[in-house]
C-alpha cells in the first residue's frame, strides 16, 4: 500500500495552526529565517515549500536570498543577526551550500541552539525532521493496522513495542539524511542496521529487512529482488530522471505488489518532513 505524505503532512499541519492560533493571540507569530546562498534548484523548491507551510499554519518565514560570492565572514554577520533578533524562533542556513563560501562546521555551529530548528548542531534541542518525518511515517501505517474500533490508550507504547520487534536497514550515512535517521532509531531502542557503500554484501542485509529506509538518491539502490515480501519501503533519497521529474530510490511500479507498504516519491516523505520542521519551530517558540 502506498503511504500518502501529503495527507500524512496536512494532519500533522492542521494540529500546528491550532498552536499558532493559540499563540498569536498572545501577539506572537512563529517566525523561521531560511538563509540560501545561490540558485541551487532543489533548494529554492524546498524553501517555497516551507514557506506553503508556514502561511498554512498562520507562521511566517523570512528567506534572505544570498549571492554565491557571499564570504564565510559575511555569513557569520548574518547568522549573528538572526541570533539577536527576538521575532525570530527559527533558523536555517540551507544546505547545499556552495563551497566557494569556505564555510566550515564552526561558522554554522555560531546558530543558537534554540533556533536550531533542523536539529543538526551539536547540543541541538531538537530532532532532525527528517528522522521526525519517518517517524511519523512508520507510526501511522503502524495504526492503519489496528482494528478501525480500537480506541485504547496504549498506542504510543505498543507501537514502540512493534517497532522494536522490527528488523530495520538504512541505507546511507549522509548527515543530512541517513546518519540522523539512524541514530533517531538507535536511541529508541530499535534493531537498526546502518549500511553504505563500503558495507561487505549490502543485499543481504536489505533482504532480511522488515523496513528499508533509503537514503541515496540513485537509481534503484532497492531492487525488487532484494525486497523481503511485505517489507515497508521508505525513500528517502531523491534525484531526477532524464525528463526532470523527482524519483525515489526504488522504482514503485516494480517493487508495489512485493512491499507490505512504500512511499511515493514525490508526495512521500518530503511533505512529512516539511510539516515536521514546522513542528519544532511551533516547539522553538513555546520554548522561547
Amino acid at each position: 500500500m502506498i503511504v500518502d505524505g501529503k495527507l500524512l503532512a496536512q494532519s500533522l499541519l492542521d494540529i500546528l495552526k491550532a498552536d499558532v492560533g493559540a499563540l498569536q493571540k498572545k501577539g506572537i507569530t512563529p517566525t523561521l529565517a531560511v538563509i540560501l546562498i545561490g540558485d541551487d534548484p532543489a533548494s529554492l523548491a524546498y524553501i517555497k515549500q516551507k514557506q506553503k507551510a508556514a502561511e498554512t499554519i498562520g507562521a511566517r518565514v523570512l528567506f534572505d536570498h544570498q549571492p554565491p560570492a557571499l564570504t564565510a565572514g559575511g555569513l557569520y554577520n548574518l547568522i549573528t543577526k538572526y541570533n539577536k533578533d527576538t521575532a525570530v524562533h527559527g533558523l536555517i542556513v540551507q544546505r547545499p551550500i556552495p563551497k566557494e563560501v569556505g564555510v566550515v562546521n564552526d561558522t554554522l555551529d555560531d546558530v543558537l541552539p534554540s533556533k536550531d530548528v533542523d536539529g543538526f548542531l551539536p547540543g541541538s534541542p531538537f530532532e532532525v525532521p527528517v528522522a521526525m518525518a519517518v517517524g511519523e511515517i512508520l507510526r501511522t501505517i503502524y495504526t492503519a493496522q489496528l482494528p478501525v474500533n480500537d480506541t485504547t490508550p496504549q498506542h504510543h507504547k505498543e507501537f514502540t513495542g512493534w517497532l522494536k520487534d522490527k528488523h530495520i536497514v538504512v541505507i546511507g550515512r549522509g548527515q543530512t539524511a541517513g546518519t540522523p535517521i539512524f541514530h533517531f532509531l538507535q536511541k529508541r531502542g530499535t534493531k537498526v542496521t546502518q549500511i553504505h557503500s563500503q558495507t561487505p554484501d549490502p543485499e543481504t542485509h536489505i533482504k532480511k529487512a522488515d523496513i528499508v529506509i533509503s537514503c541515496v538518491g540513485r537509481e534503484r539502490i532497492v531492487a525488487r529482488e532484494s525486497v523481503k515480501p511485505g517489507a515497508i519501503l521508505i525513500s528517502v533519497g531523491l534525484w531526477r530522471d532524464s525528463e526532470g521529474k523527482l524519483r525515489g530510490d526504488y522504482e514503485e511500479a516494480d517493487i508495489s505488489d512485493v512491499a507490505g507498504w512504500y512511499t511515493p516519491t514525490p508526495g512521500g516523505v518530503g511533505p512529512v518532513n516539511v510539516a515536521c520542521l514546522m513542528q519544532n519551530l511551533i516547539k522553538a517558540c513555546k520554548m522561547k
